[in-house]
C-alpha cells in the first residue's frame, strides 16, 4: 500500500488547470524521476517533440535492453520514460528491474546513481533476474556481445547521420512537394530508433563498469578511490562538444573559418533535441559569444589524469596492466556516454528542417495561424494536414497545448514522482523505504551543501545561478548553479571555476563535462538552485563532494 502524499510543488498543485492530454499515463502507479533526463530535456517538449523525438527514443530503449541485451521484454511504447505536462522523466521501476539483471549492476545502484540514497540497512533488496543461471549466461553473453559491438555501429550510425543531415542542408526544401516531407515524417521514427540504441548501450555499460574500477581501486587505496578514479578518467578527449568548444577557438583565432565550423558542428545547441529549439547554426548572437568565451580556452585535464594514473600504477605493481586495460575500456564507454548523443541530434536537426517548412506552409494556406505552432500539433495531425483535404482545423487544441507548456514551463517539476493515471503526487518517506532504500536526508541551512563529487578538485568563486544557457554571461572564474544541464552548456564551462549541480549522478553530463575540462563539479546537491543566492561566493570540492556558502 503506497503512502499518502501532499502536493509539496506547485505544478503539482496546478494539475487541474493543465492538459492531460500531455501525458503518457502509465495503467498503473508507478514512480518516475526528472534525475538525468536534464541532460537531454531541460525544459518542457511539445507535442511534435514527443511524437518524433522522445517516443522513437523510448523504443530505442526497449530495443537496447530487449533484443540486445536481453534483460527486459520488448514492449511497446512508453514503457521506460514518461511525459507529463511536457516534462520528461524516466520510469524507475523498469530501470530497477533492468539493473537487477545486468552483471555487476543491481537496483540499488539505480537508486544511488539517480538520486543518492543508500540502501535501508533494514530491508534487504532482492535480485530477481539472478535466480535462473542460464538466463543469467544468456545476459552475460549479450552484455559482452554488445560492449564490443556497438563502438563500431555508432560509428557507422554518426556518418550516416552526418552525411544525411549534409544532404538535407543543401536541399532545397521549398520546392519539394508535401509527398516529399509526407515521406520524411513517416520515414524519421524507425532511424530515429536505430539512433538511439549506441547512447543506450554506452550509457548502461558504462555505469556497471565505473562501479567495477572504483571497487578494484578501493582494494588498493580504500581512501580517496572515487575521487582518484574520477581524476583518472577525466582529459579522454574526443568528446563531441569538447571538440565544438575547441574549434570556437579556432574561430575566435582566425584559424577556423566560421562557415566550416557551423558546417561540423552547427546543429548543436541549447536544448537540443527540441524541435522547437534553436541550435547554433540558427542562434548567431548566441554562437557570437560562446566563440568569444573560447577564446580563452588555456585548462587542460591531462595533467590530472597522468597523475592520478601514476599514482594507481604505483599502488597497482603488477596487477597494473589489468587495472589499465579496465581503465581503457571505461574510457571509451563514457566517451560514447556522450557521443552516442551526436548521431540522434543531427537526425533531430535534419527532421528540424523538415518540420519547419510544414509550418510554413500550413500558416500560409491559413491552417495554422504561425509557422511555429507546427510544434503543437500531433505527428499524426500534422500528416493529416499536409494531406489534400488538409484534415480538421486544429486552432484550438494548439491553442490550449501552448497555454499548459507555458505554465508548465514556469511551475516546479519534483525530481521524484509518485505518479497513479491521471494524477501526480511527490514521493514520501514510506515509499522510499518499500524500494529499501532509506529516504534522503532534509536539506538543512548549513553553510555547507553535501552532493557528490562529479569532477575533482578544489576551486571557489561567485555563484552564478544560470537557468539558460543562451541567456546568461559569465566573468571567468564564475561558479555555475543549474539544476542541470545538457550538452551544448560545454563551451560555457570553460568560462567557470566550477560547477554545482542540483541532480544528476557521475555519470551525468554535468560531471563528465566538467571532468574533460578540468573543473570541479559537486553533483547532486539538491537544492543548490533554491539555497545559493546570485553572487554568493562559494568553495567547490570536487573530490569531497561539498560546496561551501560564504
Amino acid at each position: 500500500m503506497r503512502d499518502a502524499v501532499e502536493p509539496a510543488a506547485s505544478l503539482l498543485a496546478a494539475q487541474d488547470g493543465l492538459d492531460d492530454e500531455l501525458c503518457t499515463w502509465p495503467s498503473a502507479p508507478a514512480l518516475y524521476t526528472r534525475a538525468n533526463a536534464v541532460d537531454q530535456w531541460p525544459k518542457p517538449i511539445t507535442p511534435l517533440t514527443q511524437d518524433l523525438i522522445a517516443l522513437p527514443q523510448e523504443r530505442g530503449l526497449g530495443q537496447a535492453f530487449g533484443r540486445e541485451l536481453g534483460v527486459a521484454p520488448v514492449g511497446g511504447p512508453w514503457t521506460w520514460n514518461g511525459v507529463f505536462y511536457g516534462w520528461f522523466t524516466y520510469g524507475v521501476g523498469p530501470a530497477a528491474e533492468m539493473a537487477d539483471r545486468l552483471p555487476g549492476y543491481s537496483r540499488v545502484a539505480v537508486y544511488q546513481d539517480y538520486f543518492g540514497v543508500e540502501q535501508d540497512p533494514e530491508v534487504p533488496v532482492g535480485a530477481a533476474g539472478r535466480t535462473n543461471p542460464f538466463a543469467v549466461a544468456r545476459i552475460g553473453a549479450g552484455f559482452l556481445r554488445a560492449m564490443w559491438s556497438y563502438p563500431r555501429r555508432a560509428d557507422r550510425m554518426t556518418a550516416l547521420a552526418g552525411r544525411r543531415l549534409a544532404a538535407d542542408l543543401r536541399r532545397d526544401w521549398t520546392a519539394e512537394p508535401d509527398a516529399a516531407l509526407l515521406a520524411r515524417l513517416r520515414a524519421h521514427g524507425p532511424e530515429a530508433v536505430a539512433f538511439r540504441v549506441p547512447h543506450v548501450l554506452a550509457s548502461v555499460i558504462s555505469a556497471p563498469l565505473l562501479g567495477e574500477v572504483t571497487k578494484a581501486v578501493r582494494r588498493l587505496r580504500p581512501e580517496g578511490a572515487e575521487s582518484l578514479v574520477m581524476e583518472a578518467v577525466s582529459g579522454l578527449g574526443g568528446i563531441h562538444l569538447r571538440e565544438a568548444t575547441r574549434a570556437m577557438g579556432e574561430v575566435a583565432a582566425g584559424r577556423l573559418d566560421r562557415a566550416a565550423f557551423l558546417a561540423e558542428y552547427g546543429f548543436r545547441g541549447a536544448n537540443e533535441f527540441e524541435l522547437a529549439a534553436r541550435p547554433w547554426r540558427d542562434d548567431p548572437v548566441t554562437l557570437d559569444r560562446l566563440i568569444a568565451g573560447a577564446a580563452q580556452d588555456r585548462r587542460c585535464a591531462g595533467d590530472a589524469r597522468a597523475g592520478a594514473r601514476a599514482r594507481l600504477r604505483a599502488a597497482a605493481g603488477t596487477r597494473w596492466p589489468a587495472l589499465r586495460w579496465r581503465l581503457g575500456l571505461l574510457e571509451t564507454h563514457m566517451r560514447w556516454r556522450e557521443n552516442g548523443k551526436v548521431p540522434m541530434a543531427m537526425a533531430t536537426h535534419s527532421i528540424r528542417l523538415i518540420t519547419a517548412e510544414a509550418g510554413r506552409r500550413l500558416a500560409a494556406r491559413g491552417r495554422l495561424d504561425r509557422p511555429e505552432d507546427v510544434h503543437y500539433l500531433r505527428l499524426k495531425e500534422l500528416l493529416a494536414a499536409l494531406e489534400p483535404d488538409g484534415g480538421p482545423d486544429r486552432r484550438e487544441a494548439v491553442a490550449r497545448r501552448r497555454h499548459t507548456l507555458g505554465l508548465s514551463a514556469r511551475l516546479r517539476m519534483p525530481e521524484m514522482l509518485d505518479v497513479e493515471p491521471g494524477r501526480l503526487a511527490e514521493i514520501g518517506p514510506a515509499r522510499w523505504r518499500s524500494m529499501g532504500v532509506l529516504p534522503p536526508p532534509v536539506a538543512r541551512a548549513e553553510a555547507t551543501l553535501r552532493g557528490v563529487g562529479g569532477s575533482p578538485g578544489t576551486a571557489s568563486g561567485r555563484a552564478r545561478i544560470v537557468h539558460d544557457p543562451n541567456e546568461v554571461e559569465l566573468d571567468d572564474g564564475d561558479v555555475i548553479v543549474a539544476r542541470g544541464t545538457d550538452s551544448a552548456w560545454t563551451p560555457l564551462f570553460f568560462e567557470a571555476a566550477a560547477v554545482v549541480i542540483d541532480v544528476g549522478g557521475v555519470m551525468s553530463h554535468s560531471a563528465i563535462a566538467a571532468r574533460e575540462i578540468g573543473i570541479p563539479c559537486v553533483v547532486n546537491v539538491k537544492t543548490g538552485t533554491e539555497r545559493i543566492a546570485e553572487g554568493q561566493r562559494l568553495t567547490v570540492d570536487g573530490s569531497a563532494g561539498t560546496v561551501q556558502l560564504h
